[in-house]
């Protein structure tokens, strides 16, 4: 006599305990990644805040009120603003398929050709605190974007800020870079206390992922 062998389904139970470790698997996944993805965006902001840094620091003198001095233009599509102003009236406009240089603009604002849903440049988030060393300090930098004392002797404080999470309307993510060794204090995440920054290290002042 043949016995067949009876089929069995997933219980409901057994259903439910998948569906919990997808939805655990995926809590776990889905930080990570965005994490992921903004550090590769966040590469940007890097490496054009050190070519601007590069640009400044072979100006024997000081350079006249316009970033465009340094040489400094980042590639199309940037995420981020570049501030050596903390008033960015005008700008490098890069609305169009045709980038608008300014020369008379210490700013250069973001891709809105290929981001048309970002501001055309996003409002710096400041240091929460700056301890520059003697130069610096007697050049009188502090915390604001730009370039400071003579034509002799002087310094400078630029920042970089854009969106990597893909809300551009939340807090952007802001990073300096300087002229000088100092230390600083970060905004979001709050720092414990100051940290040491070498001269033309960038140092994030906002996380746009872990600061809304």
């Amino acid at each position: 006599m043949t016995h067949r062998r009876q089929r069995h389904g997933f219980t409901l139970i057994e259903l439910m305990i998948v569906v919990a470790i997808i939805g655990i698997l995926a809590a776990i996944a889905i930080p990570n990644f965005v994490r992921f993805q903004a550090r590769a965006r966040q590469s940007e902001v890097n490496t054009n805040l050190k070519s601007l840094f590069t640009g400044l620091r072979t100006q024997q003198r000081k350079p006249p009120p316009t970033i465009h001095a340094s040489g400094f233009s980042p590639e199309r599509g940037n995420r981020y603003s570049y501030h050596l102003d903390d008033n960015c009236s005008s700008y490098e406009d890069r609305s169009g398929i045709n980038a608008v240089p300014n020369d008379s603009d210490t700013c250069i604002g973001v891709d809105t050709f290929k981001y048309q849903g970002f501001p055309s440049f996003f409002p710096v988030i400041q240091a929460g605190g700056a301890t520059w060393n003697v130069s610096a300090t007697a050049n009188g930098m502090a915390t604001s974007a730009g370039i400071y004392a003579d034509a002799g002797t002087w310094d400078f404080l630029a920042y970089g800020a854009g969106d990597v999470d893909n809300n551009p309307m939340d807090a952007a993510d802001t990073w300096l870079i300087s002229s000088s060794d100092g230390q600083l204090t970060a905004v979001c995440p709050a720092s414990p206390g100051q940290e040491n920054v070498s001269a033309g290290e960038p140092f994030n002042v906002s996380n746009d992922v872990n600061c809304d």
